[in-house]
């Protein structure tokens, strides 16, 4: 977003000048600050027409930005997100992984998440701070080293199930 300043001619007005006691003519002048070059997004319309054509990380992104209260949280267990918003939950659970990894969201307890209220915060600049200095008091997420280890099992896990889904794949071509 850019702003430009806009300069709009009034008119003229007399005003006395404050050193002579004289009454001057002055030509008066108004100047606004103007936004251009951003638009605007009305978001839950936005967030139905994406629905539509993502994927059910997507649905529950949007799931989760419909669900905040007004702290920027998300007072939910995974079970329940899993359940309120129709998305398996090792989807939530992956999701939620990848979210975190992304500072997209922070752990605050055992059941509350809060969202980065730099990617998206609905209310008073002034309470956008304080939700700031909360978000950034809040753990941020560090893997384990177990943590990483199922995560590249699950990985070659997937790549193993493409490798023996393509071998099919050429055997049955030939």
């Amino acid at each position: 977003m850019q702003t430009q300043k806009k300069i709009k001619v009034i008119g003229t007005q007399e005003y006395i000048n404050a050193s002579t006691g004289e009454l001057v003519e002055m030509q008066v002048t108004d100047i606004e600050e103007r936004d251009f070059n951003f638009h605007k997004l009305w978001l839950r319309n936005f967030i139905a027409t994406l629905d539509i054509i993502g994927n059910q990380k997507t649905k529950l992104c949007f799931w989760i930005i419909d669900h905040l209260d007004r702290e920027n949280k998300l007072c939910f267990t995974q079970r329940q997100i899993a359940d309120m918003s129709g998305v398996g939950i090792k989807t939530v659970n992956l999701t939620m992984q990848i979210l975190t990894k992304a500072d997209f969201l922070r752990k605050v307890n055992q059941s509350v998440m809060m969202i980065n209220p730099n990617i998206i915060y609905k209310g008073r600049r002034q309470s956008r701070v304080n939700m700031l200095n909360i978000y950034h008091d809040a753990t941020p997420y560090s893997t384990s080293d177990e943590q990483k280890l199922e995560e590249l099992k699950a990985v070659a896990e997937r790549i193993q199930q493409q490798i023996i889904f393509l071998s099919q794949k050429l055997k049955k071509e030939v």
